[in-house]
């Protein structure tokens, strides 16, 4: 698995006591956002790109216990001071990008 490399966005994340964090999104990250979306009648991530980019970093910090789990997304939105997707800049080869490990269970949002 240390040789896979994912397309999904790896973010970096100022949090608002100005500690950085990188983390991977993976699918469970992106399918969680479509959940959420559904349920709650959200723009696309077309529509709305920093809706879904900041949603998806919660999801992947607190799948990857990078946050608490009882960080809901409304306050991490509103404390995060930045989110900038990595991947944009990043080739698909690059060997310093981190292979993603699955976790086991996914929390439900909220």
């Amino acid at each position: 698995m240390a040789d896979v490399k994912l397309s999904t966005p790896r973010l970096r994340i100022v949090l608002a006591d100005d500690e950085e964090r990188v983390v991977q999104a993976t699918n469970a990250d992106l399918v969680r956002f479509d959940l959420t979306r559904a349920k709650t009648k959200w723009p696309s991530p077309t529509d709305a790109p920093f809706l879904w980019l900041t949603f998806i970093a919660w999801s992947a910090l607190r799948r990857t216990s990078a946050i608490p789990q009882t960080l809901t997304y409304e306050a991490f939105a509103d404390t995060t001071l930045e989110i900038e997707n990595l991947t944009d800049e990043e080739s698909a080869d690059d060997p310093s990008r981190d292979a993603v490990v699955p976790f086991p269970e996914v929390p439900e949002p909220g």
